[in-house]
């Protein structure tokens, strides 16, 4: 496995050491179909790019895995909540002659400090420390250093939000995150690896057409209309608030199923969402994965 040390000076800003993508054309597809929102079930339609993620570090799984971690064996991952988007561009279209990538881990978003939600299958007793890093194309932390992250409720799935304190995300740009758990050490030894999964994010600028349809739609119809547009941070987001707001509501769950599936999230389609997840601190030593 890959290995990135995050080092932070209490004034310098850290350097990375790993290539992450940076573009700056948004995602074009956002014209949902006409048909009733209600009428059909909810599906997630995927966007067309006007330009993908070159290959290299392009994350292109939603499960975590690491090679000599502390976390106990689970029958279900750690994933990342977030659609597997084909790769369309033709060999010729590409910029870089690694070996092509057919598929990689891209949520949309129209808001400025996005939720990320996650599987994670482990108790708390077990868990050490989770944290939660954005970079920009640069390489840079939209915060001055990755977040600590407090569980509450796992197994289950659970939310993080991009702290308002912290830089918004640009529109256009692509963002490469990580989410890290580290489990309390069942050995001697100082050193484990995390258990990580990572992902990109694009903030949007949603068409006159789509804001307009929004403004008139019911909460439930919303989430349609963002999931048919492509914009998948936001349709997972809403539906996941509705849901805590009414958890006994058989239409909300059948649409949060219907949603997970369409994008081959059915295995923890069924798991619990909980209230969670608040930062802590900011993270002053070395982080490594």
């Amino acid at each position: 496995m890959t290995r990135i040390n995050f080092r932070f000076p209490q004034i310098l800003v850290f350097s990375l050491t790993f290539i992450v993508v940076g573009f700056t054309q948004p995602a074009q597809s956002q014209q949902p179909p006409n048909n009733n929102s209600n009428s059909t079930k909810i599906r997630f339609i995927e966007p067309t790019l006007e330009k993908e993620p070159e290959n290299r570090g392009a994350p292109g799984d939603r499960q975590g895995a690491g090679t000599r971690g502390d976390c106990p064996n689970v029958s279900k991952p750690l994933t990342a909540l977030v659609p597997l988007i084909p790769r369309t561009l033709s060999l010729k279209q590409q910029t870089t002659t690694d070996k092509p990538l057919s598929k990689f881990v891209l949520g949309l978003t129209t808001a400025e400090y996005p939720t990320f939600w996650f599987y994670v299958p482990y108790q708390i007793k077990d868990i050490d420390v989770v944290k939660f890093v954005v970079l920009d194309e640069n390489n840079n932390s939209i915060s001055k250093e990755p977040l600590l992250i407090k569980l509450s409720g796992t197994p289950g799935v659970i939310s993080v939000r991009v702290p308002t304190t912290e830089k918004p995300l640009e529109i256009g740009k692509y963002y490469h995150w990580y989410f890290l758990v580290d489990c309390k050490s069942q050995t001697s030894s100082e050193e484990s690896e995390d258990i990580a999964v990572e992902g990109l994010v694009q903030r949007i600028e949603p068409n006159p057409d789509l804001v307009r349809r929004l403004g008139t739609a019911t909460p439930q119809e919303r989430v349609a209309l963002y999931a048919q547009a492509g914009i998948w941070q936001d349709a997972l987001t809403l539906l996941s608030e509705l849901r805590l707001a009414k958890p006994k509501d058989t239409a909300l769950a059948s649409d949060w199923q219907d949603l997970l599936k369409s994008v081959g999230l059915e295995d923890v389609a069924s798991e619990t969402i909980t209230q969670c997840c608040t930062p802590i601190e900011d993270l002053r030593t070395q982080v490594t994965f």
